[in-house]
């Protein structure tokens, strides 16, 4: 397990001295400015969209409605052109690297980002943080499918420490009715300030508490972060009344065009500095999220479509006093997820599919029963034996001991809402 420990701690120790450290000292502080003050949140706005150069409304008390006749960037453009929108290198933006993420649906993106932008996305999740309760140092617990341990454990311990973060690091991928007592005992002892899940990672500890008719037992907890999956109304509802807590939900993507955080009364606040959102109105007083970058200037994507949807509220004022605007939910992909045969519970697996960008469209996973997968793959030319073969491996080191086949697909059927299901299985 120590060498786990090692390995995670020097990339905390790697993050917090390159991002962590200046967005906390240097971006969090005027953040923290904008919440209550109107004036303040919107001559914040305005600097950024001067200084990306990119059309954002400097009103960043409220939410404006997307003129669907104006033009809109999509996925399909970015994902097959993404050197129109990347910018030379200037002052303040040298310094910068590639995102590699699998999309909402398993379609590989590449996106380039400077370090200014990394280090403001940190400052933006501590704040959320700090809307929790959580001050930096303190204990944190981490069940994000990170690999934090062998397929194996001879200890039977599932979880590993990251010393410089404080955090307990959890497996996402031994989630078991035999392993959960283990992850509760680990937690309770650990006793963390908070705890950053996917929610259907928490969802699976929260359910096996309630079945058993107890409560988690750890004194110092102040809230549950949930971010990466759509966070449904009964697992909002049963993490509470398990852990004792409440919930605070995040939404982001990859592309940095938009931030949703939760506060303290649950209410979901449309973080207007953090980019520049416009709402598409759907059906059912829903709405697509439309969003433009105010801190990426290596990449600064305007009217860009998410994909991603909001249920509007009735636009009071939140009790918390913060003057940024709140939408009733956000809506999205649901995770799928499966039991194997040995009692592993296992979700949330896109990251197999992330570093293939230009070789696969996109994929899903297929579950046929009896530990036996196929990675359905929509691939381009590129994609070859060595692809295939380096797909097999990333899902077995997150799901050991089953049976796993790659199959190239024409197409991948969509659902009513025009995405498919990431995980599915076969009846």
């Amino acid at each position: 397990m120590w060498t786990y420990s090692l390995k995670l701690s020097l990339r905390s120790l790697a993050r917090e001295l390159v991002r962590n450290l200046w967005g906390r000292l240097l971006v969090y502080p005027a953040l923290a400015a904008n919440e209550y003050a109107a004036p303040v949140l919107n001559d914040h706005v305005a600097r950024r969209a001067r200084r990306l150069a990119v059309p954002v409304s400097p009103d960043g008390a409220t939410l404006r409605r997307a003129d669907p006749a104006q033009p809109l960037l999509d996925k399909a453009e970015l994902r097959q052109h993404p050197e129109r929108f990347v910018r030379p290198r200037r002052p303040g933006s040298l310094v910068r690297n590639t995102i590699r993420t699998s999309g909402t649906s398993g379609s590989p993106l590449a996106l380039v980002q400077t370090l200014g932008a990394a280090i403001r996305e940190e400052a933006f999740v501590y704040r959320q943080l700090r809307w929790i309760g959580y001050r930096h140092g303190q204990r944190r617990a981490w069940i994000r499918g990170d690999i934090v341990c062998g397929d194996t454990p001879r200890d039977g311990r599932y979880w590993c420490r990251d010393w410089v973060g404080n955090a307990l690091m959890m497996s996402s991928y031994h989630l078991s009715n035999a392993t959960i007592g283990a992850y509760i005992d680990a937690l309770e002892r650990f006793d963390p300030v908070v705890i950053q899940a996917y929610p259907s990672s928490i969802a699976v500890l929260a359910n096996w508490l309630n079945a058993a008719g107890r409560t988690y037992r750890g004194k110092a907890l102040r809230g549950v972060m949930t971010s990466s999956e759509t966070l449904e109304p009964d697992v909002r509802a049963a993490i509470t009344r398990a852990f004792g807590v409440g919930v605070f939900d995040w939404y982001g993507q990859a592309e940095r065009v938009a931030a949703i955080g939760t506060c303290e009364h649950g209410q979901y606040h449309v973080l207007t500095d953090y980019g520049g959102v416009e709402l598409l109105a759907r059906e059912n007083r829903t709405a697509e999220i439309v969003g433009t970058s105010l801190n990426n200037a290596a990449m600064p994507l305007v009217r860009y479509r998410t994909g991603d949807l909001v249920v509007l509220g009735d636009g009071d004022p939140c009790p918390c006093g913060r003057v940024f605007p709140t939408v009733k939910r956000v809506l999205g992909r649901q995770e799928q997820c499966i039991t194997l045969p040995d009692g592993r519970m296992i979700t949330r697996l896109d990251r197999i599919f992330q570093g293939h960008e230009g070789k696969l469209v996109e994929g899903q996973v297929l579950y046929r029963g009896g530990a036996r997968f196929i990675l359905r793959v929509v691939a381009t030319a590129r994609f070859g034996p060595v692809d295939e073969a380096a797909l097999v491996r990333k899902f077995l080191l997150r799901v050991p001991g089953v049976d796993v086949q790659v199959e190239r697909v024409a197409a991948i059927a969509r659902g009513p809402n025009g995405k498919f299901e990431f995980i599915t299985v076969e009846h």
